[in-house]
């Protein structure tokens, strides 16, 4: 790996942390971060400077690089979610910039294990990242959205009310409470049990242990090999992505076609022409790319 770029427009936040050389032999080599917030920015910027510290703890603590990222995102989204201290807590509403905050999450660790570059990712929302691989794409996140079956069927089965479907297609497109087009975010309060009523039926609605939206990520673990030329992170607004409104965009593969079309541009190059390419395509989302070089292109 030897460079790394990234551009972004308002409501995404990337963060980016290379290690020295002398790190290798152990450890975390890299940390790559995607944060793309809705209903204000204060969750993603939160996770930005604070997501990297719940990481790098749960590293320390756990052997397994999955369940790492899985404990970080975990105890993150608890810090998200926490009251106010004092009176403020009592009445206020919960989550980093208010109920309805929150933001979906990419990241990708690259680490030595066993004398070999491994590499983790995790995902909650519709952030991805993308590996390309020999002109190639693979995508090494899933993106969490009420429209993917195995989510809505995740969802229906906490539902207290089944006359009523948590997961319903209002404006065009599938939305968790008729509301959030995400069935995974950080933050999102008012989407989730406040732990007071768990598991209990409160309320006109029966809805206080939350609408099941969670931020327990999807995780991938694989080895890097030497035909590994670039890994991609990124906000939703680099993909094509019309069926939730996102507009138009680029699929993984014309991701993967573009960076080796422009190999010889930098890294920062790469990432402000496939948001450029993106944007031309009719994405009307906002998009922030990372492009780290893993090996030749």
């Amino acid at each position: 790996m030897s460079h790394v770029g990234e551009t972004r427009l308002v409501e995404s936040h990337p963060v980016v942390h290379i290690a020295p050389e002398s790190a290798k032999g152990g450890g975390l080599l890299a940390y790559v971060g995607v944060f793309d917030g809705h209903g204000g920015s204060a969750t993603a910027q939160w996770l930005t400077s604070e997501l990297d510290g719940y990481l790098q703890e749960a590293w320390q603590q756990e052997t397994n690089p999955e369940a790492a990222v899985r404990e970080a995102f975990i105890a993150a989204d608890k810090a998200v979610l926490a009251p106010k201290p004092g009176f403020l807590g009592m009445v206020g509403e919960r989550g980093k910039g208010g109920s309805k905050c929150g933001s979906t999450a990419a990241v990708a660790l690259l680490y030595e294990g066993d004398g070999k570059t491994c590499l983790v990712t995790g995902n909650v929302g519709d952030a991805r990242v993308v590996l390309v691989q020999g002109g190639t794409s693979y995508q090494l996140t899933t993106d969490h959205v009420p429209d993917s079956e195995d989510e809505r069927l995740r969802i229906e089965a906490q539902n207290p009310n089944p006359k009523m479907p948590l997961v319903r297609y209002v404006g065009g497109t599938w939305r968790v409470g008729g509301i959030l087009a995400l069935s995974r975010a950080f933050g999102d309060a008012y989407l989730k049990g406040s732990g007071q009523f768990e598991g209990v039926r409160a309320g006109g609605d029966g809805y206080s242990s939350g609408f099941g939206v969670v931020a327990e990520p999807y995780t991938e673990t694989r080895e890097l090999t030497a035909s590994d030329s670039w890994l991609v992170v990124a906000s939703d607004g680099l993909f094509a992505n019309e069926e939730r409104g996102g507009g138009g965009g680029l699929t993984n593969q014309e991701i993967a076609d573009e960076l080796k079309r422009k190999s010889s541009l930098s890294c920062e190059a790469l990432a402000k022409h496939l948001a450029a390419v993106a944007v031309e395509k009719g994405s009307t989302d906002d998009v922030t790319v990372v492009v780290l070089r893993l090996g030749q292109a």
